[in-house]
């Protein structure tokens, strides 16, 4: 753990560089996403509960996607906060996806054996809405529920603006390229300079801000140039993958360890812009 501005702490688990933020003023404590590994949980979770708000104390998750949901359930007594366009659908498959994690890899949570159970318990967030401290906003594309935080000038921005790794484009790529540009308009109006992604480190200062938008606008349009390329020279799916397959982002190939998450923005763009065009699955 370590303090990365006033009343502002991050937690970093060694399972993707997943970040834990937790703002802690006087009144309140909100933590946000709070980890995936049970130690690392019940870290941030001993360090939550040593700390005495006197008004809220909330767990605060970004979207539905497995490795954010996954600690939720340490935090009974908590307030759970979650988008009002919350995905039970991504939801239930995210639970499906921790429980063949945490079997393959044989991983013991509190629940286990069972499965994590559904979340029933939560308070849905609505665009615009603040909450004690923050200022909550929608920002759809990596998921339909993804939403971000604003504290003073700070934003975390759920699995957005990462240096480690690419957009992943898992609801809509128009919506993608939307939340990118509405974000910009959001660290401008709230004089932001200090952006956490969830997954690696924060971007500090204007310039790297600047930077991390830069990349992904580049990789979208790159992949979007490379889809309409194709489809132009009549490739295949296969061959489309070996074209896409030579990119590269902030600077480096992408890994094999990506490509999946590769492949399925490119089907994303594929279905999106070429609906007409049969897909035939690699």
């Amino acid at each position: 753990m370590k303090k990365i501005r006033d009343h502002v702490y991050l937690f970093t688990s060694v399972m993707q560089q997943l970040n834990t933020v937790a703002i802690r003023t006087s009144h309140d404590l909100v933590v946000i996403d709070p980890g995936f590994f049970p130690d690392e949980i019940q870290a941030i979770r001993d360090w939550s509960l040593s700390q005495r708000p006197t008004s809220i104390r909330a767990v605060l998750l970004t979207h539905s996607d497995f490795d954010h949901v996954a600690g939720a359930p340490y935090f009974p007594t908590y307030d759970l906060l979650v988008s009002s366009r919350w995905d039970r659908n991504n939801e239930a498959l995210s639970l499906r996806a921790l429980e063949r994690f945490d079997t393959e890899f044989y991983l013991d949570r509190p629940w286990s054996p069972e499965p994590m159970a559904p979340l029933t318990r939560y308070q849905a967030l609505a665009d615009g809405m603040t909450y004690g401290p923050l200022q909550v906003f929608h920002i759809p594309g990596h998921t339909r529920d993804s939403i971000s935080v604003v504290y003073q000038n700070l934003y975390v921005v759920g699995d957005y603006l990462s240096a480690l790794e690419f957009p992943f484009i898992n609801s809509s790529s128009t919506d993608y390229l939307n939340s990118l540009t509405r974000m910009q308009h959001l660290i401008a109006e709230y004089a932001i300079d200090l952006v956490v992604s969830q997954h690696g480190p924060p971007a500090r200062g204007p310039d790297e801000i600047a930077r991390r938008f830069a990349l992904a606008f580049t990789y979208i349009e790159e992949l979007q140039n490379r889809v309409a390329h194709a489809m132009a020279d009549r490739l295949t799916w296969q061959q489309t993958l070996a074209r896409v397959d030579t990119m590269t982002f902030n600077g480096r190939p992408i890994t094999p360890g990506l490509f999946p998450a590769h492949h399925r923005n490119l089907k994303t763009l594929w279905k999106e812009y070429h609906q007409h065009v049969p897909l035939t699955p690699s």
